[in-house]
């Protein structure tokens, strides 16, 4: 008898591991298929931003330019040359620009400081916004954690200074042999209570997304008209 009901505990206990398996494994595929899902919406909505800068940018700049030059063609002496060489000057720079800001090759060639402060100037002198950058490395650090750094702090300055109109930015980036610490505070017009956890906005959910794969955090602190902080945080990175 008493062996019948160890047999009848025991295989309980295994119906109920196999239960607790079979959610965990649910659960992992949930995750890993929201993952996917949120992987190719940045992929579509950094599509979509290159394809807008395109369109707006050097698009219009190039159809100003043809017109120019037809109208140079058919002898209109009102349209002067020099007016379609500089059209043409900054359409090349805009794609220089759009170029560099997909895939800098300053980071690869010089690293992280030499490309940050590449990514500060061009992003704070057209916008009249004044971005101070202070730094402290300690350790090298790895391609892919640098490709992560750059990014974030590329949304987290687009945010600041197109969406919240910040005017004074203060960057800084510490990194040792255990960690990465990444801070940026703006002066902008902040976000509501929630916003900042809405994976859809300005870019947020796609910047949780990658320091989440690197096993970091990040979190965000703001209010209207508060301005905001952004603070990223990896650690338990063994640097080389």
């Amino acid at each position: 008898m008493s062996n019948n009901m160890d047999m009848t505990k025991l295989v309980a206990q295994l119906n109920e591991k196999q239960k607790q398996i079979s959610q965990q494994l649910y659960m992992g595929n949930e995750q890993m298929r929201g993952l996917a899902k949120r992987v190719w919406r940045v992929q579509e909505d950094e599509r979509k931003h290159i394809a807008q800068e395109l369109h707006d940018g050097v698009g219009q700049l190039l159809t100003a330019l043809i017109n120019q030059l037809q109208q140079v063609q058919k002898g209109e002496p009102t349209i002067a040359l020099s007016e379609s060489i500089d059209l043409a000057r900054q359409a090349l720079s805009d794609t220089r620009v759009i170029s560099r800001l997909m895939r800098p090759r300053i980071l690869d060639d010089l690293g992280l400081i030499p490309a940050l402060e590449w990514l500060v100037r061009i992003m704070g002198e057209p916008e009249d916004a004044e971005i101070e950058f202070h730094h402290q490395i300690n350790a090298e650090i790895d391609s892919d954690t640098q490709t992560l750094a750059f990014r974030v702090i590329q949304e987290a300055l687009t945010n600041a200074i197109k969406h919240a109109q910040a005017k004074t930015i203060t960057l800084n980036v510490i990194a040792t042999s255990k960690l990465l610490m990444i801070k940026i505070n703006d002066d902008g017009v902040g976000m509501a209570l929630g916003t900042e956890n809405n994976p859809d906005g300005f870019g947020l959910g796609a910047m949780r997304d990658r320091v989440s794969a690197f096993g970091g955090q990040l979190t965000i602190n703001s209010s209207p008209n508060q301005g905001c902080e952004i603070k990223v945080l990896v650690t338990g990175r063994e640097m080389p």
